[in-house]
């Protein structure tokens, strides 16, 4: 039901009873706030789990266990809290019927077994078009809870969205709810999603420094290296750090992999000596398959590396692929470790690069000269930036380093001049998906690639047609 990348359906149900569990603490929260009863460490360890991507079928049971006894206990403290208030108050109690209340003791296979019943009740008592509209809200929140957690490792005291994303991740629990309501508080949250993220991004250059055109060597250097992979710049500058501070008498080489070439945009990344480019295909699996060096997944990576060969992975995430070595307490000397071990890169390759354009006030100053143009077209997600004219549209082409703020902020300046507007997300990825969610409550025409099946559950996108409108093409 939730999945996002092909995910087989016992690691698909083992999720969905996280879900769970946190959708029916977020439904206690919500009921305790209205008697201005707040708990800020619950709402926070809801938004930690509600980033938790699981798709591999090797995964770490016994973090998964702990996780779930954690989430039912947790569950149980919030549920008689709001009980005992209504009494004592002389209060009715809207109580969830659960389907079932998790013992101290489960398998594995037993949780699997009790899921999988859950789901299945689920779809027979739910409408098809409300399913859809609830796993909307399902990912939605997932990607707004990965961006607030990022944000709480560079500002810890940050919680000025943390109750937003509760209540509106709660609305799944409520199946009385109508479907207009569903569809109008989606689309209010976009605007919420894009605060959060424009505070990420804020963030980010506070720190690393204003985003600019960069060279991104794409060929290897011969020597030791580690790869890291995924899509959190913090970590990867944590893990530049422990190297700087470990001072090894080898050199190690550090390459980004996946979504983590925008980390080269920043000035801290783009000057750092130990970061020498990029490495890899759209596939983590086989990039990990051929990298010579050690390996960090970053803790909100979501691709699947069910077959690859453990031993020499690293990552932070919650709950650990299987055989993979967990950081702890953001210790990298391991990582360290294992690359100077492992022989890495034989030989220099032929010097190759790959141009990141961020010329934002270029673009912008590009709209005031659209004279014959009917409508503009915002083509998001390709490698390059240019503008062209198409068939009385002008087609402004911008890569996934400008992010979503600068698309709002070129919106905007179309919309003042009443020019029609479409947003074409030219990839079918997690990024581009995130944009069309925090673009529902604009005036504009929303269109993404389609995506496979096997990579982005179809209610998701047969919602967004059906009920928000959005073009899906091939």
């Amino acid at each position: 039901m939730s999945g996002v990348c092909s995910v087989h359906p016992s690691v698909n149900s083992l999720y969905e009873l996280l879900l769970h569990e946190v959708r029916e603490i977020s439904n206690y929260l919500v009921k305790l706030n209205e008697f201005k009863i707040q708990n800020k460490s619950a709402m926070e360890f809801c938004i930690d789990v509600l980033s938790i991507f699981m798709i591999n079928t090797s995964f770490n049971q016994a973090k998964y266990l702990d996780l779930i006894k954690k989430l039912s206990s947790l569950k149980l403290e919030i549920k008689e809290k709001y009980i005992a208030y209504c009494r004592e108050n002389r209060l009715p109690c809207e109580i969830l019927n659960s389907n079932f209340e998790l013992r101290e003791k489960l398998t594995v296979n037993e949780l699997i077994n009790i899921s999988q019943e859950y789901i299945s009740t689920k779809i027979n008592t739910c409408d098809r078009a409300k399913l859809g509209l609830f796993e909307v809200i399902t990912i939605f929140a997932r990607l707004c809870a990965i961006n607030i957690s990022k944000i709480k490792k560079l500002d810890k005291n940050y919680t000025e969205f943390d109750f937003e994303l509760i209540r509106f991740f709660a609305l799944t629990s409520a199946s009385s709810i109508k479907n207009e309501k569903i569809k109008r508080r989606i689309v209010e949250f976009s605007s919420t999603a894009f605060k959060i993220k424009q505070k990420l991004y804020n963030l980010y250059e506070e720190k690393y420094g204003t985003k600019t055109n960069t060279r991104i060597k794409t060929s290897n250097i011969k020597g030791h290296c580690v790869l890291v992979s995924g899509d959190d710049p913090d970590e990867l500058y944590d893990l530049l750090k422990n190297i700087e501070a470990a001072n090894p008498k080898e050199e190690i080489n550090v390459y980004t992999n996946g979504a983590l070439f925008l980390a080269h945009t920043y000035p801290y990344f783009k000057n750092n000596k130990l970061l020498k480019g990029h490495f890899g295909s759209d596939s983590a699996e086989y990039d990990f398959s051929i990298f010579p060096g050690a390996i960090l997944i970053t803790r909100n990576f979501v691709q699947k590396i069910d077959s690859l060969y453990r031993g020499e992975l690293f990552s932070n995430n919650l709950i650990s692929f299987d055989k993979v070595f967990s950081i702890e307490n953001g210790d990298y000397s391991p990582v360290v470790e294992s690359s100077l071990k492992l022989t890495g890169f034989s030989k220099n390759e032929d010097d190759k690069y790959v141009e990141i354009n961020y010329e934002k006030e270029e673009i912008l100053n590009s709209v005031d000269k659209i004279i014959d143009s009917k409508a503009v077209i915002i083509m998001g997600g390709g490698n390059e930036t240019k503008e062209e004219q198409y068939n009385n549209s002008s087609i402004i082409n911008i890569n996934f380093s400008y992010g979503i703020d600068f698309i709002v902020e070129l919106i905007e300046k179309l919309n003042s001049r009443n020019i029609e507007t479409t947003v074409f997300f030219a990839q079918c990825n997690l990024m581009s998906l995130e944009g069309v969610l925090m673009l529902l409550d604009k005036k504009i025409n929303l269109i993404i690639a389609d995506c496979p099946r096997s990579f982005i559950n179809p209610h998701i996108l047969d919602s967004l047609k059906e009920e928000f409108k959005v073009q899906v093409i091939n």
